[in-house]
């Protein structure tokens, strides 16, 4: 078999621009055929642009008016035990509209739409892609008790899928350990249009004496207030961060008072930003927060989605936050302790360093850059991808 299978995503998150898992997707299915496509979801129309000539559908889940009522973990409780019914096969039929997939697709996100997925594949006896970015089990709470049965039924669409791709290696050990089988690790896919800066460019200090730093994106999730923890180390050591996003909220709003060392350009276009770092910046930035235990659950299996764009800008990627995250944990598996803290003190070494030494600053970009090109390139992840999807079809083990 060459080229792309016939491929029905079912799944609550569809390709589309407007949201970071929708996008990762969007870039792994942007070079397959329309005709060779059908998407059926719970946003249609999708947030943000959806791929050109693609049909989209809405599935309407069971139950969904639960969702969003005082009556949601009951919902999810009464999933875990069976009694939510799931989509029937004759209305996914129906949506397709005469389209007779070859493999199923399905983000692992909203129960009832990996239960419908995994209900139509079994049903046509069609093989099932399942992809992990985060455990469902943290966003879609039950009620106390229910966790264990929760969780046999997430083994159980887990354990049927055919390829199994998770979105970290720290994703990939738990889903093992809990659902009993093994997985692949598929990291957050780039845009390709993202282009390095010439190396010999980290040689001069963009303003000098000091670092000047980038960071683009949302700061909700711990970097606001990873970048607050670490706002005294900026200050001593005369760093600056230009940053790109919405204003912060919640505690990390207090940033927007240290207008002597943090720059917020506010949201603008991705490849704007982009050139701005790679002109005004000397490295990048991931600050995840240590104070915030809460975020240790998503911090120790998720994978951010700006790391592989970090690493594409020919700059040094600094990390800093808890061991636990799986960020830091690549970077010092990749680009070791030189671009990486756990603490204030190891933090000041890293922009010290930097400062000091021009060969170092260009010989760590082109670490960074290296590493990107190793472990998040997308010409390679699609290619893996559509491995998978041929892989499955023809009965092929997973690797």
């Amino acid at each position: 078999m060459t080229g792309w299978p016939r491929v029905a995503v079912i799944s609550d998150e569809p390709p589309q621009t407007g949201t970071a898992g929708g996008l990762l997707l969007h870039r792994l299915f942007a070079d397959c055929p329309p005709d060779r496509l059908r998407v059926l979801a719970r946003y249609v129309p999708p947030i943000g642009d959806p791929l050109p000539g693609v049909p989209y559908r809405h599935l309407p889940a069971s139950w969904q008016r639960f969702e969003k009522s005082r009556f949601n973990r009951w919902k999810r409780s009464l999933r875990a035990i069976g009694m939510v019914p799931s989509v029937s096969v004759d209305l996914v039929d129906g949506l397709l509209e005469g389209f007779k997939p070859e493999v199923v697709v399905c983000v692992m996100q909203h129960a009832v739409y990996y239960d419908a997925a995994l209900h139509y594949a079994r049903s046509k006896a069609l093989p099932l892609i399942a992809i992990v970015h985060d455990l469902n089990e943290e966003f879609e709470p039950v009620l106390r008790g229910f966790l264990p049965a929760a969780r046999r039924r997430d083994a159980e669409f887990y354990r049927y899928a055919s390829r199994r791709l998770c979105i970290s290696q720290e994703m990939e050990q738990f889903c093992r350990e809990a659902y009993g089988v093994t997985g692949s690790v598929m990291y957050p896919n780039r845009s390709e249009d993202l282009a390095a800066r010439p190396l010999d460019e980290s040689s001069v200090l963009k303003r000098p004496p000091a670092l000047t730093l980038g960071f683009a994106g949302n700061m909700n999730y711990g970097y606001g207030e990873g970048m607050l923890e670490m706002l005294p180390v900026i200050r001593e050591t005369g760093t600056k961060v230009i940053a790109f996003g919405r204003e912060p909220g919640g505690e990390a709003a207090a940033l927007l008072g240290a207008r002597d060392c943090f720059d917020l350009r506010g949201f603008v276009p991705s490849a704007q930003a982009w050139d701005a770092i790679k002109a005004e910046c000397d490295a990048v930035w991931l600050p995840y927060t240590k104070a915030n235990a809460g975020m240790r659950p998503l911090y120790s299996r998720h994978f951010p989605s700006k790391l592989p764009e970090y690493a594409a800008l020919g700059l040094p990627v600094i990390v800093t936050g808890p061991d636990y995250a799986t960020g830091l944990r690549w970077a010092k598996r990749s680009l070791g302790p030189e671009l990486t803290a756990s603490d204030e003190g190891e933090f000041r070494r890293v922009l010290e360093e930097l400062v000091s030494s021009p060969s170092k600053r260009r010989a760590l970009a082109e670490k960074s850059l290296l590493a990107g090109k190793r472990d998040f390139e997308p010409s390679k992840i699609v290619s893996d991808f559509v491995g998978h999807l041929r892989g499955a079809v023809s009965g092929q083990p997973a690797a």
